[in-house]
């Protein structure tokens, strides 16, 4: 029985060991741009990840996927953002649910981008001021935005509906829901990263 306490207190100290040195590498950088790591066991990748910036954006630099633009300040949700694109490409979003949201089997599956918006319609607010959805095709305000998002502190993305009103029989939007995000290190929106689809 001393064997395997001993076996899960090592465990538990190395795990802690683990993160407190990751934790520590990040301050020491002090910046919101990290490398992830590619030898790490898929625990430890989980442990990693909670210790990731959840006050606005951060890149995250893959070995052989390039850059990602994050955004992890909202528990339940985890967006992406690809502004400039490295190697072409055009801009775009994507969030998708954590492993925070509900049960905890959501983790990674997507809720909403601009790849595929499943015909709901999308609208984005800084700091409470409305730009529609600046991904939409043919909209001339993707630049507005950009430039607003750098300076702003909250971005909200309200989700709408299509459901029939059975009072009059026609179709209309409602609020399915509303998602707030931090905006700390709104420099980092200059850098081009890898963008999707």
């Amino acid at each position: 029985m001393n064997a395997i306490f001993l076996n899960k207190y090592r465990n538990g100290v190395l795990t802690l060991f683990f993160s407190l040195s990751i934790i520590a590498t990040q301050a020491q950088t002090n910046n919101a741009i990290l490398q992830v790591p590619d030898t790490l066991s898929e625990e430890q990748l989980m442990t990693w990840k909670n210790t990731l910036p959840t006050d606005g954006w951060f890149i995250l630099r893959f070995k052989d996927a390039g850059d990602r633009l994050l955004n992890y300040s909202n528990k339940d949700y985890e967006m992406s953002l690809w502004l400039k694109c490295k190697a072409g490409g055009q801009p775009g979003y994507l969030i998708e649910y954590s492993n925070h949201y509900g049960d905890g089997d959501y983790g990674g599956i997507d809720f909403i981008g601009s790849r595929n918006d499943n015909g709901n319609k999308v609208r984005f607010m800084l700091d409470g001021k409305d730009f529609g959805n600046p991904f939409s095709k043919g909209n001339p305000g993707l630049a507005a935005f950009t430039a607003a998002l750098k300076k702003a502190m909250q971005l909200t993305v309200s989700v709408y509906n299509k459901e029939m009103n059975p009072e009059t029989g026609k179709e209309e939007e409602k609020l399915n829901r509303s998602v707030d995000f931090k905006l700390a290190h709104g420099e980092l929106l200059e850098m081009p990263v890898s963008c999707e689809g």
